[in-house]
């Protein structure tokens, strides 16, 4: 086989691995996929240059004829097909992950420090300006996003995030139903009440009661 095939079919992996990659994620066979350009090369420079290596040897042993040199044409059949398939499945790996940072609408730093700040002022007023600020975005922009990520308005979220820390102390401490209500951020205990009601379908008092009850019944 001569120098000028072994340098076309060499130069030609690089792009044959990026359509093998589509091919792949698409679900087509690779046969039916076209050739694509270099600037879809995938693999790794010392990736790429040990699965050129192997396929020279490949093809220099078809030169010499198989029947003397199975063993090894198959060995560097196996190598390049595991580095391929590697590189694949990298490429697929990182596909899938760009497209969940592209579905996100917050950036990750928004998200936390949004979240941060409603953990850290549960006991006080909660505007949603505050939120947006933290994330330096309008209003407007963050309100939609948060939604979108998270499923529900930053209104709703904090106020979820008040029962819960409601149901916290009202199962680690013996505090009064109206001192838990000024330690959520709520007005009093009749404002805790009704929106305790609506998200768990009981009263502070009785849900508090029965999970005494259970503990006790536990012990």
């Amino acid at each position: 086989m001569s120098m000028q095939t072994v340098q076309l079919v060499t130069h030609g992996l690089t792009p044959a691995i990026g359509a093998a990659a589509r091919a792949t994620r698409r679900g087509v066979p690779n046969h039916e996929r076209p050739i694509a350009g270099a600037d879809d090369a995938i693999l790794s420079s010392s990736a790429l240059a040990e699965c050129q290596r192997d396929l020279v040897r490949l093809l220099n042993s078809g030169e010499r004829g198989f029947a003397g040199d199975a063993g090894e044409a198959r060995q560097c059949i196996a190598r390049a097909a595991v580095l391929l398939h590697a590189e694949v499945r990298r490429r697929e790996a990182l596909h899938l992950e760009t497209a969940e940072r592209r579905n996100r609408h917050l950036a990750p730093w928004q998200a936390r420090r949004a979240i941060e700040f409603v953990e850290a002022n549960l006991a006080g007023r909660i505007r949603i300006e505050h939120l947006a600020d933290v994330a330096r975005l309008g209003t407007r922009h963050f309100s939609r996003a948060f939604r979108r990520d998270f499923g529900t308005p930053p209104y709703a979220y904090v106020v979820r995030r008040r029962v819960e820390r409601a149901k916290e102390m009202m199962l680690l401490t013996d505090e009064p139903l109206a001192f838990i209500a000024a330690a959520c951020g709520l007005s009093d205990q009749a404002h805790l009440t009704r929106l305790f009601r609506r998200a768990v379908g009981a009263s502070p008092a009785n849900w508090r009661r029965v999970q005494r009850s259970a503990e006790w019944q536990a012990v």
